[in-house]
């Protein structure tokens, strides 16, 4: 059972591995969670998150909650990047909001952001609210091709560190470029089992962009 995303809590590193999965249909790769992390995830001030992207065992991205105070984004593995504004590597986490796509012309790609929350407030993150849902977009390369996503996520300021939860993301494994909200269409199964395959959550999504279409 995945934990309440409305009941944030502190998570220890195996707990949050168990809790990870992803389904694979026709080239779509959707993965659905609810997590919640907050400062002191290992019980000392201190803690990591590792974002397997792919759910295939390695980790392309950390999640880190440094000395209670501060929140990083930064890359672990196979090229991960996460748009940015301002300078690859140097800039602040992009809202890019709902349907837009992730790679685009002037897209900047940063391997990390420092100082995403500090103190409990929002400081390098741009386009993002309090407690309401954004969109951020990433890629990496697992396998020699530049892979696009894109993460659903929830900035939310209070206490010593405030809160990141990521609720849901998913990404295209051709290189395909990928807007952010969309769960594109399997290219041959549609409904059935097939669609099943996504999961509740996932099909819901699913017709949801399809009725929209």
């Amino acid at each position: 059972m995945y934990p309440n995303k409305n009941k944030r809590r502190n998570l220890t590193a195996a707990t949050i591995g168990a809790l990870l999965g992803s389904t694979s249909l026709n080239g779509i790769i959707v993965t659905n969670v609810d997590l919640g992390l907050s400062g002191g995830i290992a019980g000392n001030g201190n803690g990591t998150f590792d974002w397997d992207i792919d759910g295939q065992g390695g980790q392309e991205a950390i999640v880190d909650i440094f000395q209670d105070r501060i929140v990083d984004l930064f890359s672990r593995g196979n090229s991960f990047g996460v748009r940015a504004l301002g300078p690859a590597g140097a800039g602040n986490l992009l809202n890019l909001g709902l349907s837009n796509y992730v790679n685009t012309g002037d897209a900047t790609f940063g391997s990390y952001i420092y100082t995403i929350l500090r103190d409990g407030n929002i400081r390098f993150a741009t386009g993002f609210t309090s407690g309401e849902n954004g969109y951020i977009g990433f890629q990496f390369r697992p396998a020699g091709t530049t892979l696009y996503g894109w993460a659903e996520v929830v900035l939310t300021e209070g206490g010593d560190t405030g809160t990141f939860e990521i609720v849901q993301w998913a990404y295209e494994d051709t290189g395909a470029n990928i807007q952010t909200g969309a769960i594109p269409e399997p290219a041959t199964v549609a409904t059935g089992l097939g669609a099943l395959a996504l999961g509740a959550a996932g099909l819901r999504r699913w017709r949801k962009t399809k009725q929209a279409a």
